[in-house]
C-alpha cells in the first residue's frame, strides 16, 4: 500500500426537506384542519481518528463525500425523515484545513475521537406549525435549509516518540530494524527510504515508546534537492530526535561533521521549533572503523563540531550499543511523560504567584479556654422551659377530647330537658272545647 500523507477533498452534509401544506380530510369530519408535517434534517458528517488506518489513500481517490438530503413532510401529521450520517475515518495524527483560507479546522489526535465537520440543514415546517386560535387552516410551509459544505486539505503527521534524522544512507532504516520490528527497505544505496515507517520500540514488559524513520536529507533539501522538506514535517511531534551520523562514509572525501551541520540548517530553514527540539548525536557505522581509531575518530568528530550534547557510539548492523541507547530514550521518553502528567494534576507555586498582601499568620501557640467558660448559662434553663412548654402542650392536646365530650354530654342533656317540660306542659293542658251541635245558639 503506498504511503499517502496529503489529500484535499470536498464534503457537503445534506439539505432539510421542505414542510408540507394539507389539510385532513376524512369522512363524517368536514373541518379536520391542518395536518402537514415537517421535513427532515440533512445528513451530517463526521470525522473519526482510527488507529488502524495509516495512511490518506483512501482520499486520494474519492475526493467527494456528499451526505443525502432529508425527506419531505408529508400528511397526515407524517414528519420526514432524516438523512443519513457519514463518518469519515483518518489516521491519527490527521490535520484537517480549511483549503481556502489554510486554518487549521481540527487535529485528530486521540483515537476514537469523532468531529462534526459538516452540519446537515433543518427541516422546514408543515402548516401543522402555523396553526393558531385565530388562524385555523394555515397554508403556509417553509423549505428546508441548506447544509454545510467545506473544500478541505488532509495532512498527516505521524504520532512518534522518537524521530531519525540524517543523511541518506547513514544507517537510520537499519537502527529501526535493529530495535523494533519495523521492516523497511535497506540497500546500498542512497534514498532507500520514500515514506516515513513506524516501528514500536520494546525495552521490557509494558515499557515501550514509537520510532519514526523518515527519508534522508540533503544539503539544499530547502531549495527542492532531494526530497526537499517533504517528510519533515513528521518530527514535528515526536519528544525527541536522534541524529544519525555515518562515521565511515564511502567516500573519504566526505566529512561528517559538514554533513551534521547541513543537517541542522536544513533543519532550522524549514521549523525553527523542530531545530530546538532535544537532539542526540548517534554516531552509526563505527564496527567499520578499526578498534584502535573508534576513540580518537569520536573525539574528534566532538570537538571540530563542538557538540556538548548526549553522544552514543552504536553500529545498527551488528546491533552494538542498540540495547543501551533504547534503554536510555526510554528513560528520557518516560520522565518526560511524567512530568507532563505532573503539571496536568499539579499547579507549581512560585513567588510570582503569590499575593502582594498575604493573609498575617496564625500564632504558633494558641491559648484555649476552658470549654465549661464557653458555655452561656442561660442556655440550659432555655432549654428547661422549652421542654415545659412542650409538655404544656401535649396536656393541653390532651385534654382538648375531653372537653368535647362534656360538652357533648350538655347538650344531650338539655335535649331530654326540654322534652321532659314538653311533655309535661301537654299534660297540665285543659280538654279541649268541642261546641254541642244542638245549642240554640248556634242554631
Amino acid at each position: 500500500m503506498r504511503f499517502v500523507d496529503e489529500a484535499t477533498i470536498e464534503v457537503a452534509a445534506g439539505d432539510g426537506g421542505s414542510g408540507a401544506a394539507s389539510f385532513r380530510r376524512e369522512k363524517f369530519i368536514p373541518f379536520g384542519g391542518p395536518d402537514g408535517g415537517d421535513g427532515g434534517r440533512g445528513g451530517h458528517i463526521y470525522v473519526q481518528a482510527d488507529r488502524n488506518i495509516n495512511t490518506l489513500i483512501d482520499y486520494r481517490y474519492a475526493r467527494k463525500h456528499f451526505a443525502r438530503n432529508g425527506e419531505q413532510g408529508r400528511g397526515a401529521d407524517c414528519f420526514g425523515a432524516a438523512g443519513p450520517d457519514i463518518t469519515l475515518r483518518m489516521p491519527v495524527g490527521t490535520i484537517i484545513r480549511n483549503f481556502e483560507t489554510g486554518e487549521v479546522i481540527k487535529e485528530m489526535i486521540e483515537h476514537g475521537e469523532i468531529y462534526l465537520l459538516c452540519k446537515g440543514g433543518d427541516g422546514g415546517f408543515g402548516n401543522l406549525r402555523f396553526k393558531t386560535a385565530t388562524n385555523r387552516a394555515p397554508k403556509k410551509k417553509t423549505p428546508g435549509w441548506p447544509g454545510e459544505g467545506l473544500k478541505i486539505k488532509l495532512e498527516l503527521r505521524v504520532l512518534a516518540d522518537v524521530g531519525l534524522l540524517g543523511m541518506p544512507n547513514a544507517g537510520k532504516s537499519t537502527l529501526i530494524t535493529a530495535v523494533s520490528n519495523a521492516r523497511p527497505k535497506i540497500a546500498d544505496y542512497p534514498f532507500t527510504t520514500l515514506h516515513p515507517n513506524l516501528g514500536v520500540v520494546r525495552v521490557g514488559p509494558e515499557k515501550s515508546f514509537v520510532m519514526a524513520d523518515i527519508p534522508g536529507l540533503i544539503e539544499g533539501a530547502s531549495e527542492g534537492a532531494g526530497l526537499g522538506h517533504l517528510f519533515l514535517r513528521h518530527l514535528q511531534r515526536t519528544r525527541v530526535l536522534l541524529h544519525v551520523v555515518d562515521m565511515a562514509p564511502f567516500d573519504d572525501d566526505v566529512d561528517p561533521v559538514k554533513q551534521a551541520k547541513a543537517i541542522v540548517n536544513e533543519l532550522k530553514k524549514y521549523d525553527k521549533a523542530l531545530a530546538d527540539k532535544p537532539r542526540w548525536m548517534v554516531l552509526n557505522k563505527l564496527d567499520v572503523v578499526p578498534p584502535e581509531e573508534r576513540a580518537q575518530r569520536v573525539a574528534d568528530f566532538i570537538k571540530r563540531y563542538k557538540w556538548k550534547g548526549p553522544v552514543f557510539e552504536i553500529s545498527a548492523l551488528s546491533h552494538e550499543g542498540c540495547e543501551h541507547l533504547a534503554l536510555k530514550i526510554y528513560e528520557f521518553v518516560a520522565s518526560l511523560q511524567e512530568h507532563h502528567e505532573d503539571r496536568d494534576i499539579r499547579f507549581d507555586f512560585t513567588e510570582e504567584d503569590a499575593p502582594l498582601s498575604p493573609a498575617p499568620a496564625a500564632p504558633a501557640v494558641m491559648d484555649l479556654p476552658d470549654l465549661e467558660s464557653l458555655v452561656p448559662a442561660k442556655k440550659v434553663p432555655a432549654k428547661k422551659t422549652a421542654a415545659k412548654k412542650a409538655t404544656a402542650k401535649k396536656v393541653a392536646v390532651k385534654k382538648t377530647p375531653a372537653k368535647k365530650v362534656v360538652a357533648a354530654k350538655k347538650v344531650v342533656a338539655k335535649k331530654a330537658a326540654a322534652k321532659k317540660a314538653s311533655a309535661k306542659k301537654t299534660a297540665e293542658a285543659p280538654e279541649a272545647y268541642v261546641p254541642d251541635v244542638d245549642d240554640p245558639r248556634f242554631r
